[in-house]
Order: C-alpha cells, then sequence, then structure tokens
C-alpha cells in the first residue's frame, strides 16, 4: 500500500521527533497534523536544531549521547569504541554474574535420600576411627 505524501511526511516527522527528543510528537493541533506545509517546517526545525548543536563541543556530545553523528569523526569515532568497551564490559561482568549464580544454585540444591546417607557413613566412620584412636 503506497502512503500519500502526507502520510510520509507524518511518519518521518513522528519518527524523526522521536529521535530528537526520546518521544513521540504530542499536542499538534489536526489541522497541524493534516498540513503538509506545517510538517516539512517541524522536519526544517528539527534539522536546524540538530545543525545548532553540531556547532558546540558540548553540543556534538550531546549528538553523540542521543545516537547521531557529529561533523568531528575522529571524536565520534571515540565515542562509539568506548561505548562498546562498556557494553562488552558489562556483558562480560553479566555472565560472570549468570556463573556465579549457576554455581551458587548447584551449591545450594538439597542433598538427596543417597547424599544424606553417604554423609552419614562418613560420619559414623570417622567416629570409629577417633573411637579407636582413643582406645590406643
Amino acid at each position: 500500500m503506497k502512503l500519500t505524501r502526507l502520510e510520509e511526511l507524518q511518519s518521518y516527522y513522528s519518527d524523526f521527533y522521536k529521535d530528537v527528543h526520546g518521544f513521540r510528537p504530542r499536542f499538534d493541533t489536526t489541522e497541524n497534523w493534516n498540513s503538509e506545509v506545517y510538517l516539512e517546517d517541524q522536519i526544517k526545525g528539527l534539522h536546524d536544531y540538530l545543525e545548532a548543536l553540531d556547532k558546540t563541543e558540548a553540543g556534538r556530545a550531546e549528538l553523540r549521547t542521543m545516537g547521531f553523528s557529529t561533523s568531528d569523526k575522529e571524536a565520534d569515532q571515540a565515542h562509539q569504541d568506548a561505548e562498546r568497551e562498556y557494553y562488552n564490559r558489562m556483558a562480560a561482568e553479566d555472565a560472570q554474574h549468570y556463573a556465579d549464580c549457576a554455581v551458587l544454585d548447584i551449591l545450594m540444591q538439597p542433598k538427596t535420600p543417597e547424599e544424606w546417607a553417604q554423609e552419614d557413613a562418613e560420619q559414623e566412620a570417622a567416629e570409629e576411627r577417633r573411637n579407636l584412636l582413643g582406645r590406643m
């Protein structure tokens, strides 16, 4: 099903707005929402906002945290590398945590009747050895 130009603009604006602000646009009137001119202006405003952010180091840092690339490709790469390293470290810590939990699960499992019987037998044998040594 082919979208109309208006539907394409609505979809693009809604998605782009969410990329920039973290949530979909709200409080638009039906008249504005159904106006190609209004939507085009809003999209242009979002582009202008991102371009303005790209003009300062603080703005570029903000753009990176939002997931956008900036005009400073070297800093973008450093940011991506640091982010990748962080997520890899978190993944390794999670894997270790799950491995530790698996060991604890095994250690905390209740003993089977056979294991209790074995332990009782070992304790009785140890007690017998102590008694024999005590008589000597």
